[in-house]
């Protein structure tokens, strides 16, 4: 069963500025993550001036705990540097028929 997380931030700092820290200390992450198979795959969203929504896509739920331990350092760092706020939702996907 794959799993999907959320996650939404709003900062006070422009959506470009966050961007580009975004660009420099997540994103080289996330693709080696998806070169490992750990992420399936992940999108960044803006949603307003300062509002982002970032969704990752995991295999497995081993897979997603791999990632939140590397990342969560990351993420607090990322949060300290803007002021950012952030909120988390995660949960198993299951096929509907």
């Amino acid at each position: 069963m794959s799993y999907t997380r959320v996650l939404v931030s709003e900062s006070g700092v422009p959506y470009s500025q966050f961007l580009k820290m975004f660009r420099k200390s997540v994103e080289p992450g996330l693709n080696g993550f998806k070169k490992q198979k750990v992420v399936s795959s992940w999108s960044l969203v803006q949603t307003g001036d300062s509002n982002g929504m970032l969704i990752v896509n995991f295999p497995n739920k081993a897979a997603m705990n791999k990632y939140l331990k590397i990342m969560a350092a990351v993420r607090r760092d990322i949060e300290a540097d803007t002021g950012a706020q952030s909120w988390v939702y995660h949960g198993p996907v299951k096929a509907s028929g």
